[in-house]
């Protein structure tokens, strides 16, 4: 096997940026706080937990913290994963009986601080999360003009590409997920699982980038599948008309793309022959996918920043916006300027 994969660079929306700047000087220029998609009871006999991690993954803070509750790793969950390298605010979870005090101020966790707890009903579940919330510094930016003007054009939304921490070091994980399909063997079963996501992502932004450069992204093709604002609902439009355009241009409802494995297809016509050329070249990683039985998904190709404000002090960004759960900053901030991650590249040089 080969230790390269030729994917095609995907494309910018609106053109290369011509500004430079440096993301994660620091952990506090990259700040993550996390929404739930629903309001803690403040009863119930699980204890959720309202930490700030920096340093530190998600699944090493469940498992610090269930040590030290003196629980089982499995017990301890948390809705969505979120950066190392950051300042991140996010909520764990646990069963803590009604009658039975939680110690978590003894606790002594590197890299944690908790900072409030809530008592629920409910066990808390991977993805309800209804946004992240995100405060971006990007220090020595090089063209203040271009960047400035950037600012303006990502508020009608940006391609919703996967991030590049999503297929490892280097394409680490695409490169497991092409040893799978060529019949190798992975027995570590998180691996072979961030082998199998990686690889749909990829086939995913490949979608993307090709609607992109052929003038499609701002369009609904005959026999696509949109997804509806704020929901993970989708549904199939025969022809797209004036009503379907004003709800795209309005943002109510977004194109989407495909996440291949198990499932119907849902496009039909135009957009259906549309996606089986751009994914043609893939196909045996497609068939693979189905192979592991994977289920197909949809997911928006546009991502459109919430709230978005930003600040300047002299040739220094200060950048604020929310984003749906799944969704990456760093596909915002490509589309605005060239950067250079300090934090991920001296983890990858002490790795």
């Amino acid at each position: 096997m080969s230790d390269t994969l030729n994917f095609p660079a995907t494309a910018y929306l609106y053109g290369e940026p011509q500004a430079r700047a440096f993301l994660r000087s620091q952990p506090e220029d990259f700040i993550v706080d996390e929404e739930l998609s629903f309001t803690p009871t403040g009863h119930g006999e699980h204890m959720l937990l309202w930490v700030e991690k920096i340093g530190q993954n998600t699944q090493y803070v469940a498992k610090q913290i269930a040590a030290a509750a003196g629980l089982k790793a499995r017990l301890v969950s948390y809705a969505g994963l979120k950066d190392r390298h950051a300042v991140t605010r996010q909520w764990f979870c646990l069963p803590v009986p009604i009658k039975q005090e939680l110690a978590w101020q003894d606790w002594n966790i590197e890299g944690v601080r908790i900072l409030d707890t809530v008592r629920h009903q409910r066990r808390l579940k991977i993805g309800s999360i209804k946004q992240n919330r995100f405060q971006l510094v990007l220090r020595g930016v090089s063209d203040i003009n271009d960047l400035q003007s950037r600012l303006q054009l990502i508020v009608n939304g940006v391609p919703n590409y996967y991030g590049e921490q999503r297929f490892g070091h280097n394409g680490g994980n695409l490169l497991l997920a092409d040893k799978l399909f060529r019949g190798g063997s992975i027995p570590d079963r998180v691996l072979r699982g961030l082998a199998l996501s990686a690889s749909r992502s990829m086939l995913f932004n490949q979608q993307v980038s090709a609607r992109v450069q052929q003038g499609l992204f701002q369009q609904v093709q005959p026999g696509g599948v949109v997804q509806l604002d704020g929901s993970g609902s989708v549904f199939q439009v025969e022809q797209p008309d004036e009503t379907i355009t004003h709800r795209l241009n309005t943002f109510d409802i977004h194109p989407t793309a495909l996440l291949p494995g198990i499932g119907k297809e849902l496009e039909q016509g135009e957009a259906l022959a549309w996606q089986q050329k751009i994914l043609a070249p893939w196909q045996h990683w497609v068939d693979a996918l189905i192979a592991f039985n994977v289920n197909t998904e949809r997911r928006s190709i546009r991502l459109v920043p919430k709230n978005l404000s930003y600040q300047w002090q002299h040739d220094t960004l200060h950048l604020q916006f929310a984003l749906p759960a799944g969704c990456f900053a760093t596909s915002v901030l490509r589309e605005l300027v060239n950067y250079q991650d300090i934090s991920r590249d001296l983890a990858f040089l002490e790795s």
